[in-house]
């Protein structure tokens, strides 16, 4: 079963029960990236514990994160750290070291970091001097706050995706500053000492966002609504409030109380109706909040974000870049190439993007 942004989703416990024979449900657990957590799972009931027994050999096969991975992800926040580079872990990481049971439950592809705009090129230095290179010799594309730092090659890659801005579509940039999460963060001993990731309020919100903001990949997994009931989990009554305030303020107030609507529909999160319906009152008026019917679609995506582009200039801009990237960007992202030249490999892109 694939989950779009904005639908409303069965509860966990009837999602399972409607599966046929224990290997379609480890299957299934594998498919929205949930045999690292299994044991958690089982603990709230939701998981029989015949059913861990067979999916703990498939985690630790091909659902939790390798060791190497996770040392990987010390060494470079160590070397963050170590060439003063004040960087915040976000995302996977974060949610591993900060709020799963084991840091290798969360599962993972790569790193994502969070610098301000000035740190960037400190930033890019100490992933030059840790064996890292960019991914692309020739920047194109949708405009990007990030860029992504590749080390090794085939199976045993990693890859740094370097975020000097939290969102990248236009409705959602400048929500959030790095200065108030950097004020706001908090400690990951055990990723690295000094390390130091997003604090679960702006956590919340991001993975709000990140929920209705993807054109290219309409596909949720489960994962991440279980990522939002650790972090609401995680919050006190004045971290809660603190959640409100800031969504209102933000104009995030609809997309995160659509957000932790279907968390709580899937993992009984504990979160009171009239909190929510609070939340939904504010976002009537809030431009973001039409992120949710937009992003039931790639091409009503790809539309809303182009419309979304302040000024004629800048949705010109968002088209050329988007579209029609420079040829060496062109050549090195489509090295198959195509009979068609260079135009065919831009007719490709269009045809993906739109």
């Amino acid at each position: 079963m694939v989950y779009h942004a904005g639908m409303n989703v069965s509860s966990f416990s009837e999602q399972f029960a409607a599966l046929g024979n224990p290997a379609e449900r480890v299957r299934w657990l594998g498919a929205h990236r949930l045999l690292g957590p299994v044991d958690m799972l089982v603990e709230r009931g939701l998981v029989p514990a015949d059913i861990a027994r067979l999916a703990r050999p498939v985690a630790e096969s091909k659902g939790l994160v390798s060791a190497g991975q996770l040392a990987e992800e010390s060494r470079v926040f160590a070397g963050l750290v170590a060439g003063e580079v004040r960087a915040l872990a976000l995302k996977g990481c974060l949610l591993g070291h900060g709020f799963y049971p084991a840091p290798n439950q969360r599962w993972r592809a790569d790193l994502d970091l969070l610098v301000s705009p000035d740190a960037v090129d400190g930033a890019r230095r100490v992933l030059e001097r840790l064996g890292y290179r960019p991914m692309w010799a020739v920047a194109g594309g949708t405009p990007m706050d990030q860029e992504s730092w590749l080390l090794g090659e085939g199976p045993n890659r990693r890859v740094v995706d370097l975020h000097w801005g939290l969102r990248n579509h236009p409705i959602l940039v400048g929500r959030l500053k790095f200065e108030e999460q950097w004020a706001a963060s908090m400690e990951l001993p055990g990723l690295a000492p000094g390390a130091r990731g997003q604090g679960p309020v702006h956590a919340l919100l991001n993975a709000s966002m990140h929920w209705f903001d993807d054109l290219y990949d309409q596909r949720r997994p489960l994962a991440w609504l279980l990522d939002k009931d650790l972090l609401w989990r995680s919050l006190d009554q004045a971290g809660r409030e603190e959640l409100k305030r800031l969504a209102v303020e933000r104009e995030l107030a609809g997309l995160l109380a659509a957000s932790l609507a279907m968390t709580r529909d899937v993992f009984d999160t504990p979160i009171q109706s009239d909190w929510l319906a609070t939340l939904t009152e504010a976002g009537r008026t809030q431009p973001p909040t039409h992120l949710i019917r937009a992003a039931s679609s790639p091409f009503r995506a790809y539309w809303f974000a182009l419309c979304s582009e302040p000024g004629l200039a800048g949705k010109a801009r968002r088209l050329r870049r988007s579209l029609f990237p420079p040829a060496a960007h062109m050549r090195q992202r489509y090295p198959e190439g195509s009979k068609f030249g260079l135009a065919g490999l831009y007719w490709r892109r269009i045809w993906r993007r739109v």
